[in-house]
């Protein structure tokens, strides 16, 4: 009767040690292998707006975020160094042009007022730019930055993937490999994410913004 209590007290015991893991975890904030939600589908916490002379206007449709009637950004509160990051945007232009937008990563501050966005390094969104396609690292003139000409175009969904470690810099347009670069001079180590709004009659739209960090290397 003794071992049978005693067996009793020890599952019991147990289980609440078991329930009070599962309780801790649930409420820890993400690890390094854990994804964050950066957009929470139902409004613009954890986000700051920056804008230019022509202010785009903001708004959470069904979900979606979606930006558009000028020029501007939204820049991510919390900064990463090494992640992984998935995402799913759409483009288009209401003027019959083409839509333009970015994620950029690794961004500081923008204290330079004649430049147009803050230093970072940029996945392009853009089907129509022959020189740097959706999936580009724009602007970063070094081998493997350009990607491929994706079969994507305007109005439809298409989904980015970015990983970044060190100076390693990689992307996937709808699961398909496009840029594949090492930076030399590893010029941005660490800093936000931005979601640009470029054309003054574009239109963006944001469904899906998550990202994971990846721990380093000893």
């Amino acid at each position: 009767m003794k071992s049978q209590l005693i067996a009793i007290v020890a599952a019991v015991l147990l289980v609440g040690c078991a329930s009070m893991v599962l309780v801790e975890n649930s409420n820890s904030h993400a690890t390094n292998d854990s994804w964050i939600q950066l957009f929470n589908g139902r409004n613009f916490d954890g986000w700051r707006e920056n804008k230019f002379k022509h202010k785009p206007e903001w708004k959470i449709i069904n979900g979606v975020l979606t930006g558009h009637g000028g020029q501007g950004y939204l820049s991510s509160l919390e900064k990463f160094d090494d992640f992984e990051l998935y995402a799913e945007a759409r483009i288009s232009d209401t003027a019959g042009g083409r839509g333009n937008s970015g994620i950029y990563f690794r961004c500081s501050p923008h204290t330079d007022k004649k430049q147009e966005f803050p230093p970072g390094y940029e996945a392009q969104l853009d089907h129509g730019d022959s020189n740097n396609p959706t999936g580009s690292i724009y602007a970063l003139h070094i081998e493997g930055a350009r990607a491929p000409n994706p079969a994507t175009k305007d109005g439809e969904w298409v989904t980015m993937r970015i990983r970044a470690v060190g100076n390693h810099l990689q992307t996937w347009v709808n699961s398909k490999p496009a840029a594949d670069c090492r930076d030399p001079e590893n010029r941005h180590k660490n800093g936000s994410i931005l979601l640009q709004m470029h054309h003054l009659t574009g239109k963006v739209e944001f469904r899906e913004v998550r990202i994971r960090r990846i721990a380093k290397k000893n």
